[in-house]
This record gives structure tokens, sequence and C-alpha cells, in this order.
């Protein structure tokens, strides 16, 4: 039976408008690593794609590690001479602005296996160097937690929390960080990301335990409305190999860290 041109072109629309998104294809990338790669961040710095975390030397020991790409190269790390924690360190977070990379590491230690953390910054030659700094920066007796780092032109912010609630440390050259407390008693800080004005918001929990926010500048902590949740970066956790550990997006291109593989997609 002859069909006419029109009838066709509608089967076509109603065929392609019901056909289901399609699963995106992810290839792993294999990192150079002399051990099992253990990954906990991404992200796209300038164009160049970071992959941090750390490098397993035995059944418990790790030493930091980072990768950039593409082609995907190992980044040298140099510990303080005197650190003893800062060579057995697994990165947690990078950030990166205009050229400068910084990041946080730490690895559980002590009588208490409290987390040691310290923070790293890129050379001119690319290494990364543990930056010196107290114990009681990021330790001591009203330790929590120290959390994610963000970047700006201005500087770098890391959020945390202290006793006293939630907390940040700022540095303008990614060498030294200054701790700035809220005084929020029961509050917790758990994200941060740079503002156009200079100033950053730390997103967290409330002292009754519901989503809170701040803005911090020059040493002053405001009230903010808590952000709406940001947009999904499209990673299905049941249409990719791994389970998400982080994601960063460049255009199309979409890099995903699993806890102990690299994969990207494009499209």
């Amino acid at each position: 039976m002859k069909r006419s041109f029109s009838f066709i072109l509608a089967v076509l629309l109603v065929a392609a408008c019901s056909k289901p998104e399609q699963t995106p294809t992810w290839t792993r990338i294999d990192l150079p690593a002399d051990g099992p790669v253990v990954l906990t961040d991404v992200a796209d710095c300038d164009g160049t794609w970071w992959a941090v975390g750390a490098v397993r030397t035995g059944a418990t020991e790790t030493r930091p590690a980072a990768w950039t790409g593409d082609p995907w190269t190992e980044v040298r790390f140099v510990p303080r001479p005197e650190s003893y924690y800062g060579p057995r360190q697994i990165i947690r977070s990078v950030a990166c602005a205009d050229g400068r990379v910084a990041m946080v590491g730490s690895v559980p230690g002590g009588a208490h296996g409290n987390p040691r953390v310290s923070t790293w910054r890129r050379q001119a030659d690319g290494r990364m160097t543990e930056n010196k700094a107290p114990f009681e920066t990021y330790g001591g007796d009203e330790a929590i937690d120290v959390g994610p780092i963000a970047a700006s032109r201005q500087g770098f912010a890391i959020a945390g929390t202290r006793t006293s609630g939630a907390a940040a440390w700022l540095s303008s050259d990614g060498v030294t960080f200054t701790l700035d407390e809220s005084d929020r008693a029961g509050t917790s800080a758990t994200g941060i990301t740079a503002r156009p004005d200079g100033s950053w918001l730390i997103t967290g929990t409330g002292a009754d335990q519901q989503p809170a926010a701040w803005v911090v500048d020059d040493g002053r902590w405001a009230p903010a409305a808590p952000p709406p949740p940001v947009r999904e970066t499209g990673v299905d956790s049941r249409n990719s190999p791994v389970e998400p550990v982080a994601v960063a997006e460049r255009g199309p291109t979409r890099l995903m860290a699993g806890d102990d593989s690299l994969w990207q997609t494009t499209g």
C-alpha cells in the first residue's frame, strides 16, 4: 500500500520523540602509577584536566598523587623535609584559578587517628609543594572537619567545621591559610564557592540542622539564603561503569572519578 510522505514523516517524528536518551559511552583512562590508584576529586583548571587522590604503597599506606591530562601524566609532590604525614596523605580536594593550583590533603594519624591535614601549592615547575602550618591551624582540640577547597582571582578558601561551628581557612596566595571561625555553635560548613565580588559563599547546616549559608568577606560572616540545588552533571550512576566520586565538565565532555578509576565521555 502506498504511504503518503506526510504519514511517513509523522511516524518518524513520533519515533524520534519516543526514543529514549542514549546511554553515554564511557572510556576508561589508564593513569600512570606505580601502584593502585585512589581518586577523590577532578577538575577542569583553565583547560587542563586534573585528577587527584593517592597511590597505594602498601596494605594501609598511601602517598599523595595527582595527574594532569591529556596526555595524562603524574604530578610530582614535594613534602616538607620535616613532614611525617605529608608523604602519606591522600589529596582530598583541588581548586584552581588564573593558573594557580592548590590542594588539601589528609591522612589519619596520632593516638586517636584524627586527620592530619596539609595544603599544597603548585610551583612554577609544576611540582606540588607542601605548605608549612602550625598544627592548630587545622588540628588541635577544636578540630572537627576540614572540607573542600575553592579558588578565585583573590585567592583560595577551604570550608570546614570547628567545635565553635562553621569555619573557613582563607589564603591570598595558596601558601599561608588563616583560620576564620564563624562562632556559630552547632553549625557546620561543607561547601564553598567564590562569588564575583571576591567574597565566599559557604554552605552547610545551621544549629537546627537545616541547610544554611553564609557570605564571608574580610572576616565577616553574614547569613545568606541557601542556594538552590546545583544542576546535576548528567552522570546517572545506573548508566555509569562505576559509582561517581567526583565529576567535572568542559562543554560536552565529562570527566568522572570512581574511587579507583578515571573515566571520560563526550556528548
